[in-house]
C-alpha cells in the first residue's frame, strides 16, 4: 500500500497505477492503408463522410485520405510510385490506368472479385469490364462511368421555336438548330449569344471521328488513322462551326473549360459535357435539359469510367481490397449518386439512378451507356497525346487546315509508338 499524506496525492497515485494498468494491456491493431484521389473540395468532403463509414464498419483500419485536385494528379501520383511512396488505393484517370499496368505498378484484383470476399462482376457494365482490364489481367474496378451527351439551354430553343433536341437528331440538325439560336441581341453588331461551344480539345472529338464511321487507331492500338477521310471531314465539320457558320465562339486553347460557364451564364445554347457538370448548372437560371449527341453514320459517344486500383506496392493487400470493395458497393455508389450525381458503374444502382425523378433526364445518361465507345488508350499514350492536342489548338486558331493537323499528328503519333 501506497502510504499517502492527503486525499489529494491519494487520487493522484491511484491514477497513475491506473493508467500503468492501461500501458500494459494490449493495444488496438491497427493496419494504416492509404487512399489517393484528385477530386474537388466537395466530393472530398464526401468521400470522407465514407471513410468514416468504412471506419464504423472496420475498426481495425485506418485509411489516411491523400487528395491532390489538381490537373497535374497524375504526375503527382507517378512520382509518388517512383520514389517508393505509392498509396495502397488509388483513383486512376482511364487514359494513365494502361501506362501503370505496363509498367507492373498495379495488383491483380482477380484473386480477390473471385475470392470468398469477392465481388460479382456481373453487375458492373460489361464495357467497363473489359476496360478495366490490362493484358488480360484485372487490374482496376470501375467506381463511377461516364459518358458525354448533350446539354442544351431550352429557355432558349423554345423562345426562339427551335424544335428540341430528340433521340435521332442530325449532325445537320445539330447546326440547323446552332444557326437559328446564334444573335447579335443587343444590335451592337457583334454577335453575343451563341448557338453552340466546341471543346476542341483531346478526347472531346474523339465521338465526332466515330459518328462518321471512323476511328482513332486501329483495333490493335498500334496505328492511329485519324488522318483518313472520314476523320478529317468530322474534324473539319467541328472547324466550320467557328470558320464558316460562325455558331460558336472563338475560345483560345487554354479557355475551352470556360466554356461550360458560358453555358451556365446563358451565352451558348448548346455544349457537350457529362454527369460530372450537373453539379456547376444547378446555379443557372435557366432551364436546361440532356439529350444524346447528335448522329452521323452511326450513334456514338464516349464512354468512360473513374478506375479504382491497388498498389503493387502495398504492404497490407486484404486491407486495401476492403477498401475498395467498400468504395465500389452499391451503398456507397448510391450515396455519390444523391449528393454529386455521380453515374454509377453498377447496372443495378444505375437502373435506381435512371428511374428517379431529377430536372433532367437521366435516362439519357444511362441509355448512352449502350452505344458508348471506350477511348482508346495505348499504353504510351499519356506521353504522346500532345502530337494530337498541339495541331488541334493550331486548326483552331486558323494556323493550320485540318487535313494537315491530321496528317502532321497522326505521323509523330505512329513515329513515337514505334
Amino acid at each position: 500500500m501506497f502510504k499517502t499524506s492527503s486525499p489529494a496525492q491519494a487520487v493522484f497515485i491511484s491514477c497513475l497505477y491506473l493508467l500503468f494498468l492501461a500501458s500494459c494491456a494490449d493495444p488496438p491493431v491497427r493496419t494504416g492503408i492509404t487512399l489517393f484521389t484528385w477530386v474537388p473540395a466537395e466530393e472530398q468532403s464526401l468521400n470522407q463522410k465514407l471513410l468514416d463509414r468504412f471506419h464504423n464498419l472496420h475498426k481495425d483500419i485506418r485509411v489516411e485520405f491523400l487528395n491532390h485536385a489538381s490537373s497535374r494528379a497524375m504526375d503527382k501520383l507517378q512520382t509518388m510510385m517512383a520514389s517508393g511512396e505509392a498509396p495502397d488505393v488509388i483513383s486512376i484517370h482511364g487514359a494513365f490506368f494502361p501506362a501503370f499496368a505496363a509498367k507492373g505498378a498495379l495488383l491483380d484484383l482477380e484473386p480477390f472479385v473471385s475470392g470468398t470476399d469477392g465481388i460479382d462482376t456481373n453487375d458492373i457494365y460489361p464495357g467497363l469490364r473489359s476496360s478495366s482490364r490490362f493484358g488480360g489481367k484485372l487490374y482496376s474496378l470501375p467506381r463511377y462511368l461516364s459518358v458525354y451527351v448533350l446539354f442544351y439551354n431550352k429557355d432558349l430553343f423554345e423562345a426562339e421555336g427551335v424544335p428540341l433536341p430528340g433521340k435521332d437528331w442530325s449532325w445537320d440538325d445539330f447546326l440547323n438548330a446552332a444557326r437559328m439560336i446564334t444573335k447579335d441581341t443587343d444590335g451592337d453588331g457583334k454577335t453575343d449569344r451563341w448557338g453552340c461551344a466546341v471543346d476542341f480539345w483531346g478526347t472531346r472529338v474523339y465521338p465526332w471521328i466515330w459518328q462518321n464511321g471512323e476511328d482513332i487507331f486501329t483495333p490493335d492500338l498500334r496505328t492511329c488513322v485519324i488522318d483518313r477521310p472520314a476523320a478529317i471531314e468530322a474534324i473539319n465539320f467541328l472547324s466550320d462551326l467557328q470558320f464558316k457558320h460562325k455558331v460558336t465562339p472563338r475560345v483560345v486553347p487554354d479557355e475551352y473549360r470556360n466554356n461550360m460557364e458560358m453555358f451556365r451564364t446563358g451565352k451558348v445554347a448548346m455544349i457537350i459535357g457529362g454527369a460530372w457538370d450537373i453539379q456547376t448548372l444547378k446555379s443557372s437560371q435557366f432551364r436546361w435539359e440532356i439529350a444524346p449527341l447528335p448522329g452521323r453514320k452511326r450513334k456514338a459517344t464516349m464512354i468512360g469510367s473513374e478506375n479504382y486500383a491497388i498498389s503493387s506496392g502495398t504492404g497490407s493487400p486484404e486491407k486495401a481490397w476492403k477498401l475498395l470493395k467498400f468504395l465500389l458497393s452499391s451503398e456507397s455508389q448510391r450515396f455519390m449518386a444523391e449528393k454529386l450525381d455521380k453515374q454509377p458503374s453498377l447496372r443495378s444502382v444505375g437502373a435506381e439512378y435512371a428511374a428517379c425523378p431529377a430536372a433532367y433526364d437521366r435516362k439519357v445518361l444511362v441509355e448512352a451507356v449502350d452505344y458508348g465507345v471506350l477511348p482508346p488508350n495505348p499504353s504510351r499514350w499519356p506521353e504522346i497525346s500532345h502530337y494530337l492536342q498541339d495541331r488541334l489548338d493550331l486548326v483552331w486558331v486558323g494556323k493550320l487546315s485540318v487535313k494537315q493537323a491530321m496528317q502532321e499528328a497522326c505521323r509523330d503519333i505512329n513515329l513515337a509508338m514505334r
